[in-house]
């Protein structure tokens, strides 16, 4: 792995970063029916390479702590909603984040995942034993990218194929290869 120029400093400015929550914004959420909350990581954001612990650890206690507070806003607003923390494996930095969702965004919210897998990894313990991760009940599912024909006209590319996949035909005729890229983990208060 690359190393960062400046890690401490970077790692203390982190730290600051982590210890406050994103807000909530109401405005948006009731115009568009949605909201969400990502890391922003900046420096610490490499693609194909894993983030130290230490940061993928600052950054979901930031994620929590942001639940924890969109939750007793949302709570205190009538009607249904969805509130969950998601925690990616592959591409953490840009992938996990806080969405909260209400009216049609709440279906739709639930099913963009899929089904749980059961038998899937459960959350890793560096996760586990943060505050508030174990209030929450989570489940893991498949993170899968969609790969089109417009990207990969010659075929598609055999690493890929090696991966778990599925074809898709959307109805538009439009052939889709859908590989898992690795797991998610998906919390919300116990119903």
């Amino acid at each position: 792995m690359k190393k960062i120029r400046g890690y401490r400093r970077k790692l203390r400015g982190l730290q600051q970063d982590c210890a406050h929550h994103s807000p909530l914004d109401a405005a948006e959420l009731f115009r568009s029916h949605y909201d969400y909350a990502k890391l922003g990581l900046g420096a610490w954001h490499w693609h194909g390479q894993r983030l130290p612990k230490a940061v993928r650890q600052l950054a979901a206690q930031k994620l929590l702590r942001t639940f924890g507070q969109w939750q007793g806003q949302l709570t205190r607003q009538a009607g249904p909603f969805y509130l969950a923390v998601w925690l990616t494996e592959a591409d953490f930095a840009h992938t996990s984040q806080v969405v909260a969702g209400i009216q049609e965004r709440i279906p739709w919210y639930q099913d963009v995942f899929g089904p749980a897998v059961p038998d899937a990894p459960p959350l890793p313990p560096e996760y586990q034993q943060l505050p508030g991760a174990d209030h929450l009940s989570w489940t893991t599912h498949a993170h899968e990218e969609w790969l089109d024909t417009f990207d990969y006209p010659n075929g598609w590319p055999a690493h890929e194929l090696r991966r778990p996949h599925r074809f898709h035909t959307a109805e538009d005729g439009e052939q889709y290869l859908i590989v898992q890229i690795g797991w998610v983990w998906v919390g919300q208060f116990p119903k």
